[in-house]
């Protein structure tokens, strides 16, 4: 029996536990395990806290644990996780963000229904974003929430859209200091070193400069959907996306 397996993830070979469930969750992702092959990233069971989830099962602390590694690790490759719900849609990314409960995957699941087959929700929790070559792109990930929605994805992003409830649908485009505190909340950030925390918050700045950044008021409607789209196109091409 394998002790670990070796993935591509967001573009790193990543080599991950063969044990508490990960391999189903990263079928999509698998390499040929061969000799000459150097992991980008590895993900050390050794190092799992398993005293800081005692209630949990086995296989949700192999869960947690590998994709708090991997997230950390990310940030040595200019990318961090965005708590959000991918799209990938005519071969662009959109990604929707906000605190559990407030309607990512609703909304998301409202673009299939609204456009149809040609839209994949790639990731529906914890999305990777690297940026490569002066451009971000957005990839799926095998740790993406209860759902389980993950596709093995990469599309250029063009939008990130901050959801709240209400009764009525509009949208505004965030200022980068709005940007930056709501991305902030919505990815690891309590990093030991300063200065990890320092490449954080460059990447953040880099991102919101180059992303235009919206919140969305809405209500689960195809019109709000249609609203976002327009309005993360239209200023996606303004830049150039």
């Amino acid at each position: 029996m394998l002790d670990s397996i070796l993935c591509k993830i967001a573009e790193l070979i990543t080599e991950i536990p063969a044990e508490g469930g990960l391999v189903p969750l990263c079928s999509d992702y698998l390499l040929e395990k061969k000799e000459n092959i150097v992991p980008d990233i590895i993900i050390d069971k050794e190092q799992f806290n398993f005293s800081k989830y005692p209630d949990f099962s086995n296989e949700d602390v192999f869960y947690m644990e590998s994709g708090r590694q991997f997230n950390a690790k990310l940030l040595d490759f200019n990318g961090f996780y965005l708590h959000s719900s991918a799209v990938e849609f005519e071969g662009k990314a959109f990604l929707f963000s906000g605190h559990c409960g407030v309607g990512k995957s609703t909304h998301t699941k409202l673009w299939q229904s609204t456009f149809g087959e040609n839209v994949h929700v790639f990731n529906d929790d914890k999305p990777a974003l690297r940026k490569i070559d002066d451009t971000w792109y957005v990839y799926g990930t095998p740790w993406s929430g209860k759902n389980h929605i993950n596709l093995n994805i990469k599309a250029p992003l063009c939008g990130i859209c901050f959801l709240k409830q209400s009764e009525e649908n509009r949208i505004r485009r965030l200022s980068a200091f709005e940007a930056t505190q709501k991305i902030l909340s919505q990815t690891f950030h309590k990093f030991k070193r300063t200065e990890r925390l320092d490449a954080m918050l460059t990447l953040i700045e880099d991102i919101v400069s180059s992303i235009p950044v919206f919140e969305l008021e809405n209500r689960p409607e195809e019109e709000a959907v249609r609203l976002s789209y327009t309005t993360m196109l239209s200023a996606a091409k303004e830049l150039g996306l």
